[in-house]
């Protein structure tokens, strides 16, 4: 009895002690999270000073490059998930293979049967004969497929690296011009009385007719 209390406590323990690990892990994520995706209104800064933005393009430059640097990450990460797909269609087509060797050893066995008089009847035997090399039409259908999926894997793959490589450049070279700060914005205009609307001037009058025999100017 005693044996059975310690192991219950000894087990609450450690449950208590996860739920608590969890809940830090769960704290420092949030916070971190909240630091990186919290924005301080943008008209409000727009309106500081030049004499108080000193800070602004050294704390803007970071910015921009971690972005850049997050962008070449996930890169590499959707280029390491390519090749990891492109193996995974090496081992189906391994797999593929290891089926069609199968069947063409099941094939030699039914034949053998089929030529051994009085195994099997002969009905039967062509139709496990045709059943077997129907499915390996099938497996060269599904070998097809593997290598159109391989191929177009490939392509990805190259043109990823292409794109890794200049945004790997990007990063090295990128410099304090690239990261742009952030505009200072316009002054607010005063508030002005607005001024009357001005009446359209009058059309003149048209001229009178010329008399008899007046000529006219």
């Amino acid at each position: 009895m005693k044996k059975t209390g310690i192991i219950f406590l000894l087990v609450t323990t450690l449950a208590c002690a996860g739920c608590a690990t969890m809940e830090d892990l769960k704290t420092s994520i949030t916070t971190t999270v909240t630091s990186i995706t919290s924005n301080v209104d943008p008209a409000l800064v727009a309106k500081v000073p030049d004499d108080k933005r000193a800070g602004f393009p050294k704390a803007e430059f970071a910015v921009k490059l971690g972005e850049e640097k997050l962008k070449l990450a996930k890169m590499k990460s959707e280029l390491a998930s390519k090749e990891r797909k492109l193996i995974d269609y090496d081992e189906d087509m391994v797999n593929t293979d290891l089926k069609d060797a199968s069947l063409d050893y099941d094939i030699v066995k039914m034949e053998a049967i089929d030529a051994t008089p009085g195994l099997g009847k002969k009905e039967d035997n062509i139709r496990a004969l045709t059943n077997l090399k129907l499915k390996k039409n099938d497996l060269q259908s599904d070998r097809i497929k593997i290598n159109a999926n391989k191929d177009a894997t490939r392509r990805q793959i190259q043109d990823l690296n292409e794109t890794i490589k200049a945004q790997e450049e990007k990063v090295k070279n990128f410099t304090m011009e690239t990261a742009k700060p952030e505009k200072k914005a316009a002054p607010p205009e005063k508030d002005k009385t607005p001024e009357p609307p001005v009446a359209p001037a009058a059309p003149e009058p048209p001229a009178a007719p010329a008399a008899p025999g007046e000529k006219t100017k």
